[in-house]
């Protein structure tokens, strides 16, 4: 019996250290980390704190946190440096280390400042979203055709007051209180399937989201409204407003399903056009197809991937209170 004792604990002690060197190899924002404190002489930081809780009411849902990831690699000082320098050292880090910066801040309009803040009136630091260019609902009115008939796409009820920058209480608020996710990863978590949460975080990152709401909305209501309704309420096509049964398909299923429409394995069948390219391989079935693919292009690769980007920002207003 004591033979066997002492085998099974040297058996539980191999795994704990069969586990640790795992954990300790999983972890690649470590080297990221002491790169960023040879950057910024001076940082000093507990590497063993990697998540970052955002502060206001609604980033917990039934007393559990929408975790914060994104502090691991980026600004992981924050809770000490706070919102200003975070700010600029972001912009910075990422024209410094992104390869594909240039064509990066060219696709997506990136100013090369990172708001400090979120405000309802901008001040000293640029806002999140000018209420003053959007209105106090942040909600422009665009107009689409549907039926034949032009239309003009309204608010489906109020605004309740928690959303409402006119009516509701407090100044700004800071990057370090707000935490990434809720503009950058459209209201859902880094999806951990694959490749981990930090490699989906980036394949599903929102990366301006001031531009995907304004540019991408005119994008919806030009081309896609009149079957997907003004509110994203669904049909001809399906609904698109609702976060919690979509927000958990990766871009590249959007992308398809835009790119290639009813020509991809995935919506044989379907009246989805093929705003992009015809899908390879497709090969036209009368009596499967309801249409003939169109040959040209009509949407451009990266009017696409603004156009995904609005719509993983979209929540379905008409089931708020």
């Amino acid at each position: 019996m004591r033979r066997l004792f002492v085998a099974l604990s040297a058996l539980l002690l191999i795994l704990v250290g069969i586990a640790a060197a795992r954990d300790t190899q999983a972890r690649d924002y470590l080297a990221i980390q002491e790169q960023y404190q040879k950057d910024y002489p001076g940082s000093t930081f507990d590497v063993s704190v990697q998540q970052l809780f955002p502060t206001f009411a609604e980033s917990q849902v039934g007393g559990t946190f929408r975790v914060e990831r994104c502090i691991s690699c980026h600004v992981p000082d924050i809770a000490t440096i706070g919102p200003v320098i975070a700010a600029e050292r972001l912009s910075a880090d990422f024209f410094k280390y992104e390869p594909n910066a240039a064509q990066i801040a060219k696709d997506y309009h990136l100013s090369g400042t990172h708001p400090a803040y979120i405000t309802a009136s901008g001040g000293p630091y640029p806002p999140s979203l000018s209420y003053g260019a959007f209105g106090a609902a942040g909600f422009t009115s665009y107009s689409y055709v549907q039926g034949g008939k032009t239309q003009s796409a309204q608010l489906p009820g109020f605004v309740p007051s928690f959303l409402n920058p006119a009516s509701a209480p407090g100044g700004k608020v800071g990057i370090d209180a707000v935490g990434c996710i809720v503009c950058h990863n459209g209201s859902r978590l880094a999806l951990e399937v694959g490749g981990g949460a930090d490699t989906n975080a980036h394949l599903n990152l929102i990366v301006n989201p001031v531009y995907s709401f304004t540019a991408g909305a005119a994008l919806y209501y030009k081309n896609c409204a009149q079957c997907h309704g003004a509110q994203g309420q669904g049909g001809v096509g399906p609904p698109l407003n609702n976060q919690d049964r979509l927000g958990f398909f990766n871009e590249d299923y959007y992308y398809r399903c835009i790119e290639y429409g009813f020509t991809d394995f995935e919506h044989y069948g379907s009246v989805m056009p093929n705003w992009g390219a015809i899908a390879p391989g497709f090969v036209y079935d009368p009596a499967r197809d309801k249409q003939q693919p169109s040959p040209v292009r009509i949407l451009s690769e990266n009017d696409i991937n603004v156009l995904i980007q609005f719509i993983r920002h979209w929540e379905n207003y008409s089931t708020l209170p």
